[in-house]
This record gives structure tokens, C-alpha cells and sequence, in this order.
């Protein structure tokens, strides 16, 4: 199978021009006219992560986070970069990577976070956008059936994400959440808009100290899952779209979480 057809499908749902002006996705090493024997699906592209697309056979390796975020001068084996691309080129893998336009997309990680991990349902976008007629954006909001406490959302995150533990910057006033937000990954700076929609939490990853002190000052509530953790779904959401559309081997290679709690 060409790898054009493959990128033809993923950015017919996850369109580039929905990434972020900052961001990197799309095809970042290989030939379209490649042919694909074998796709190996993870967050993140570590050596590691090369290795098991060595061992898997595959040929292919999409990615969420991109592996080249910023201008590269050189591309030698004395830089862990470079040490990637050329073991990537050597072995023949291409890699594609889809980070905020998957993020933002319709049915994308943020939906796929919150719908069939979480099991909410009809949720808002966060910060909306539209390009193409395509409305899409950062995070989700979701308005609860029934109101739960700090302590049952809590669970239910740890719960549904196989998390021994989350951090909870608690607002000045305990109060029964009637409405949520989310966003994967680094999503903290997201709170205030959250709170004009309505929402007592949000539930993301990477927040900063002054981050939550503003949160907790303004009586909203913050829970940090974690980036890896709120993203590690990412192969799951990938597996299941190319399953129903390719014949082809897929394997997951997850090469986390960074942060071990002693």
C-alpha cells in the first residue's frame, strides 16, 4: 500500500491547516510513493519507539507529538535528532505525525478523551474555530447528567486512564461539578475561558505553580493527569480509524510515562 493513500485518508478527517501556526505535522521523513508493509503507532518518537518499529517490521511510524518541532543545521549521529533520522532513513521507516489538528478535529483525541474514555456525551469545543467551512478547536466541554463531587470525577479519571494517582488544585469553595472541560495535553492556560463557559474544572496536563494559585484564587478547580497520560489514547483513537479502513499490521509502542511518582 502507498503511503499517499494512508496520508490521504488521515488528513481527509485531521486537515494540516487545523494545526497550530507553532506546530509540525504531516509527513516529517519519508517518500509518499513508499510502499507501507507495516504501521507502528505511538505518542512519541524516542529511540526506543525506532527500535520497536525495527522489530515489528513496520515501516511506517505516526506519531503524536512531531519528532522535528524546530530548524535543524546539521543531522549527524552526534545529536540524539540526528542519531533518529538517520537510523529512520537507514531502515527505510517513514514518519507521519498528527499532533493539534488531531487534537482539535472533529472525533479527534479531545472528543475521543472525553466520549469514549470518559463517557460523556455532546460536548462542546472549547475554544472554537472554522477554516473551510470545518468548525474545530482546543478542548471540550461537557455538560454532566448528574452532578459528581471532586472526589467521584477524580476516581472516574484514575479509574478510566489506569491512574494510581492525580494532582487536584481545589477551588476555595467544595461544590458539585455540573460541567466540565478538558484538554489533552498542556491545557492549563485554557481555565479562564473554561470558567466564562461554565465549567468548575479542568482536566489536563503540565500546570504550573502560578498557573493553579490564579485557578484556586478565582474559586475554579484544576486537575492535572498528566501530558503522557492524557495522551497516550492517541494510539487507541489511530488504531481503530486505520483498522476499519486498511488491511494492514498495526503494533502500539508507548515509550512512557516519563514522570515515575518514588
Amino acid at each position: 500500500m502507498k503511503l499517499s493513500k494512508i496520508i490521504n485518508f488521515l488528513e481527509e478527517k485531521f486537515p494540516t491547516s487545523l494545526a497550530e501556526d507553532w506546530d509540525n505535522v504531516g509527513l516529517l521523513i519519508g517518500k509518499r510513493d513508499s510502499k507501507i508493509t507495516g504501521i507502528l503507532l505511538s505518542l512519541d518518537l524516542t529511540e526506543s519507539v525506532i527500535d520497536k518499529a525495527i522489530e515489528a517490521g513496520a515501516n511506517l511510524i505516526i506519531t503524536h507529538h512531531p519528532v522535528i518541532f524546530t530548524s535543524l543545521k546539521k543531522i549527524t549521529n552526534d545529536t540524539l535528532a540526528g542519531r533518529k533520522i538517520i537510523k529512520l532513513i537507514e531502515n527505510g521507516i517513514s514518519v507521519y505525525s498528527m499532533h493539534t489538528n488531531l487534537d482539535s478535529g472533529k472525533s479527534g483525541l479531545n472528543d475521543f478523551l472525553g466520549e469514549n474514555i470518559l463517557g460523556m456525551k455532546n460536548g462542546k469545543i472549547l475554544d472554537p474555530m472554522e477554516s473551510n467551512g470545518r468548525e474545530y478547536g482546543i478542548g471540550r466541554v461537557y455538560k454532566l447528567d448528574e452532578s459528581l463531587s471532586i472526589e467521584n470525577l477524580s476516581n472516574l479519571l484514575k479509574e478510566k486512564l489506569n491512574l494510581n494517582s492525580i494532582n487536584v488544585v481545589r477551588s476555595k469553595e467544595e461544590r458539585e461539578i455540573k460541567k466540565i472541560s478538558l484538554v489533552s495535553g498542556a491545557g492549563a492556560s485554557y481555565w479562564r475561558k473554561a470558567k466564562k463557559l461554565g465549567a468548575q474544572v479542568l482536566i489536563t496536563g503540565d500546570i504550573k505553580y502560578h498557573e493553579a494559585m490564579d485557578a484556586r484564587e478565582e474559586n475554579f478547580t484544576l486537575i492535572d493527569i498528566g501530558h503522557f497520560e492524557s495522551e497516550w489514547i492517541f494510539s487507541n483513537l489511530l488504531e481503530s480509524l486505520l483498522k476499519k479502513e486498511f488491511e494492514i499490521e498495526i503494533s502500539i509502542y508507548n515509550d512512557g510515562p516519563i514522570f515515575q511518582k518514588m
